[in-house]
């Protein structure tokens, strides 16, 4: 019985300890707002380390969109690379010059397993009316070993902002 209970004790523990090794990717809302006509977004991305093991990759596509999805606009996404993605990124772009998706990342960071980092996404489009009652959503896809893909998405409350 004290061996039942030790094991279980020690797969708990870890868990835990696994828990807190890992770090988050976190996307927050800063701006999205009308500014004269443009609209500009500006999001703040935290990487913590250890957040991104090296052979996974996230990328985080914004959209603004309205309920109906009847009108869409696609933002240049970022792409978060582990250590070994990055360098088979960087070999590919450099025997190919092709990039893995079709569409050119607006970032490329590449997660650290000892700093935290934090950068800022700008970007500006020109604003339509029907911008007015739009969404923001984030759909972030997590790619790891073998190309296997898993998608969230996060519809960031909220609508733009008119000065």
């Amino acid at each position: 019985m004290k061996k039942y209970i030790f094991t279980l004790f020690f797969l708990i523990s870890t868990l835990a300890l696994q828990a807190q090794i890992m770090g988050e990717v976190s996307v927050r809302r800063k701006t999205l707002a009308k500014e004269g006509n443009k609209l500009t977004i500006e999001l703040e991305v935290k990487v913590d380390r250890n957040a991104v093991r090296r052979n996974e990759s996230w990328a985080i596509l914004p959209e603004l969109s309205t309920s109906d999805r009847q009108s869409v606009v696609l933002f240049p996404h970022i792409l978060i690379n582990g250590h070994y993605q990055q360098h088979m990124m960087e070999r590919k772009a450099t025997l190919t010059g092709k990039y893995w998706s079709e569409r050119k990342p607006h970032m490329i960071i590449e997660a650290s397993k000892t700093l935290d980092q934090q950068f800022t996404y700008k970007y500006q489009v020109p604003y339509k009316e029907w911008m007015k009652d739009a969404s923001l959503v984030l759909r972030q896809i997590l790619t790891t070993p073998g190309e296997e893909r898993r998608v969230f998405t996060v519809d960031v409350n909220g609508a733009v902002d008119v000065k």
